[in-house]
């Protein structure tokens, strides 16, 4: 079963290219001959870092607006594990929330 998943990170070239090629590296964003196809949306992320965290950016108890881009690919079900461990080892967030999606063909 193929899946679509979304990972959102900083706006930042290294990291996103990272993200990719290591999900890539699994198996993700494959279409025919072609690899590491990704979608990128960019947009802007708020949060306010509690007591005890340890922000890539921004400061405890004051909210930070950043530039976030949200990266979507596919992948194989099998492979979704895998791709979560590689995706929080090359990633800045202490908190990393990556979404699946089942992929239905009609």
């Amino acid at each position: 079963m193929k899946l679509k998943f979304y990972v959102y990170c900083p706006d930042d070239e290294e990291v996103i290219k990272q993200i990719i090629r290591v999900s890539s590296t699994l198996g993700a964003g494959v279409y025919g001959k072609y690899s590491q196809v990704a979608f990128l949306t960019h947009g802007e992320g708020n949060w306010e870092p509690e007591e005890g965290a340890k922000p890539y950016l921004g400061e405890v108890g004051q909210i930070t607006r950043a530039p976030v881009v949200r990266i979507e690919m596919t992948c194989d079900k099998k492979q979704a594990d895998k791709i979560v461990e590689a995706i929080k080892e090359v990633h800045p967030w202490e908190e990393v929330d990556i979404e699946f999606v089942p992929l239905v063909n009609l």
